[in-house]
């Protein structure tokens, strides 16, 4: 046996005794990462409600612009009843245009047609020179004047809408140049049916114009006067004097 040392026991004790007392050191653990974390969390079949929150805060812009497509689509719809009203407004407006230049042009010559002889319309001489104008048909005067009451001018005052209408429907069948050269002006031989009153007009002679009268319309014999007469089918009687065509339309 050894020898006993009762020190040695001592100073055991007191090594046992502050060993005791000493914190311990614990091992360090290595946080685990954000992904470790959520890789875990999915294996292990927990519901992750952060990533969730963070979709939904990312999927809230979409659903507003959604939205605001949405309220685009609709003002489209509302607009497009708008927009189809407006075509459909344009072309009435088109149509009506084009049925008001249909009535001007219409006005004047229903004026003319619904003339009867004992109804007689007097136009001006500014109406009848610009219904000619506007025919195709031109006027003119030896002494370039209008003057009703001077026998060197050419003048439609007071001329019955008939004749007037009848001339410029010659010009429409003949398709000829006529040129207008006497009307109600003095100087030319009175009566009942005479230029004065209103019933008769000269047109210059031309090779279409005499063309037309002398072939189309029946040859209704000679006037005292020696001009060749002829008749055409509504009752106008065109009498071929030296330089121009005396018509009475009755």
């Amino acid at each position: 046996m050894g020898t006993y040392r009762p020190e040695g026991v001592i100073e055991t004790a007191r090594w046992y005794v502050a060993e005791a007392h000493q914190p311990k050191a614990r091992p360090h653990r290595a946080q685990p990462s954000e992904a470790s974390r959520s890789e875990a969390n999915r294996l292990a079949g927990r519901h992750v409600e952060a990533p969730r929150s963070e979709a939904r805060r990312v999927e809230a812009p979409h659903f507003e612009a959604r939205h605001v497509e949405a309220r685009h689509i609709e003002a489209r719809n509302v607009e497009a009843p708008h927009f189809k009203a407006r075509h459909v407004e344009a072309r009435h407006i088109e149509a009506r245009n084009v049925e008001a230049r249909t009535w001007r042009t219409r006005d004047s010559a229903a004026l003319l047609s619904r003339a009867l002889p004992r109804h007689a319309v007097r136009v001006s001489h500014a109406f009848a020179t610009d219904r000619l104008a506007h025919e195709g048909l031109s006027w003119k005067s030896s002494g370039h004047c209008a003057d009703r009451h001077n026998r060197v001018c050419t003048s439609m005052q007071a001329m019955r809408s008939e004749t007037l209408a009848g001339v410029i429907a010659l010009k429409r069948e003949s398709g000829c140049k006529v040129v207008v050269t006497g009307g109600t002006e003095a100087g030319h031989a009175p009566g009942a049916f005479s230029h004065a009153a209103g019933y008769k007009i000269d047109i210059r002679h031309n090779e279409c114009v005499d063309r037309h009268i002398t072939r189309t319309y029946t040859k209704a014999g000679v006037r005292s006067d020696g001009a060749a007469l002829y008749r055409s089918g509504d009752g106008a009687l065109f009498a071929s004097e030296s330089d121009h065509w005396d018509i009475l339309f009755r």
